[in-house]
C-alpha cells in the first residue's frame, strides 16, 4: 500500500500543469468564453483540488460527459447539478477525481449566472463556488476585474439577539431530549443522527458566539469549523472532543453530559456578555426531566 501511495504521489501533476491543461481545453472549445479559478484558499495538505468556472455560450452543451478524455485518467465523476439542482441553478457541475490524486471541478454556466454568483445573490454560492476568484482567461473581455484572493467565508463575527438566544436554548434542550430518548431505547442510528446533526449544529453556533465575544474581534473558524481546536479554550475543547462517542452506551451518555456542560458554560458567558438572562430554569427542568427518564429505564430493566 505504501509503495502504491508513493507511485501516486510521484505521478501527481503540479498546480501549473493542471491550470495549463484546463486552459488548453478552454482555448480549444469555442463555447468557452472565459475561465475563472475559484476556491483558491486555503491550501490543504493531502488535498490537490482545483475548481474552475467555465463561462460558456451554450451551457446545455455541458450536460453530457464532455470532459471524459480531457484532463487525465478519471476514476470518478459526480454531477452535483443533477443530485442538487437547487444549488446549481443554470450550471452544469462536473466534480472529477483522477487516479494521480488530483481533483478537478468544472462549473459550466452562462455569463449572467456567473456574475450572479460573484455578487453573492445565490444562497448556495459560497458553499459550492467559493469566496476567492482569479480570472485566467477572457476571450471577449466580458468579465469585470473580479480578482478576490482573500478568503472571507469562514470569518465569524455575529452575536445573537435576545429572542434568538432564547429560541436556540429551547431548541437545544428539545433536541437533547430527543437524542436522550433514542439513546435510552438503544436505537443507535437515530440517536447518533440527533447528536451529530441537531445537537452539534446548535452547539457549534453557541461556540462560535462564545469564541467571537471572548476574542473581541472577527474569528476565522475554518471550513466546517476546522479551526475549533485552535480558537476554543483548551478545557472546553476537551469537553467538545467527548461529544464524539463510540457506539457504547457509557460513551453515548458521556457525550450527552459533555454537550450539556459545554452548552451551560459557553451559554452563560454569551448571555452575560450580551446582557441577556440565561434560561437556567428551563435547563434545570429539562435536565431533571431527562434524569427521571433514565432512572425509570434503570428501574424497568431491574424488573426484567
Amino acid at each position: 500500500m505504501a509503495a502504491n501511495q508513493k507511485s501516486i504521489c510521484a505521478a501527481m501533476r503540479s498546480e501549473r500543469e493542471i491550470i495549463e491543461t484546463v486552459l488548453d481545453e478552454a482555448r480549444r472549445d469555442g463555447s468557452v468564453r472565459a475561465v475563472v479559478r475559484t476556491n483558491l484558499l486555503p491550501k490543504r495538505e493531502y488535498l490537490d483540488a482545483y475548481e474552475f468556472c467555465f463561462v460558456v455560450s451554450d451551457p446545455e452543451k455541458y450536460d453530457g460527459d464532455v470532459f471524459r478524455q480531457c484532463f487525465g485518467d478519471r476514476i470518478l465523476l459526480f454531477r452535483g447539478d443533477r443530485n442538487y439542482p437547487e444549488m446549481f441553478p443554470g450550471t452544469k457541475a462536473h466534480l472529477m477525481v483522477f487516479r494521480d490524486g488530483v481533483t478537478i471541478v468544472i462549473h459550466a454556466m452562462g455569463a449572467e449566472t456567473f456574475l450572479t454568483r460573484v455578487d453573492g445573490k445565490n444562497a448556495h454560492a459560497d458553499a459550492w463556488v467559493g469566496d476567492t476568484y482569479q480570472k485566467l482567461l477572457d476571450k471577449d473581455g466580458i468579465l469585470p476585474e473580479i480578482e478576490r484572493l482573500e478568503e472571507k467565508q469562514t470569518v465569524f463575527e455575529e452575536v445573537p439577539s435576545r429572542e434568538e438566544f432564547g429560541g436556540i436554548h429551547d431548541e437545544f434542550w428539545w433536541v437533547m431530549k430527543t437524542f436522550a430518548e433514542y439513546a435510552m431505547r438503544e436505537e443507535l442510528l437515530p440517536a447518533m443522527f440527533y447528536l451529530h446533526h441537531s445537537v452539534r449544529g446548535l452547539l457549534n453556533r453557541m461556540l462560535r458566539w462564545y469564541v467571537f465575544l471572548k476574542a473581541g474581534r472577527p474569528v476565522d473558524m475554518g471550513i466546517l469549523d476546522s479551526r475549533m481546536a485552535e480558537v476554543l479554550d483548551r478545557d472546553l475543547y476537551r469537553l467538545y472532543e467527548k461529544t464524539y462517542p463510540n457506539a457504547e452506551d457509557a460513551e453515548i451518555w458521556e457525550a450527552y453530559e459533555s454537550a450539556a456542560e459545554l452548552w451551560r458554560r459557553t451559554g452563560l458567558y454569551v448571555s452575560e456578555r450580551c446582557g441577556y438572562p440565561y434560561p437556567a430554569g428551563t435547563e434545570r427542568d429539562m435536565t431533571e426531566f431527562i434524569r427521571r427518564l433514565r432512572e425509570q429505564k434503570q428501574r424497568d430493566r431491574s424488573l426484567e
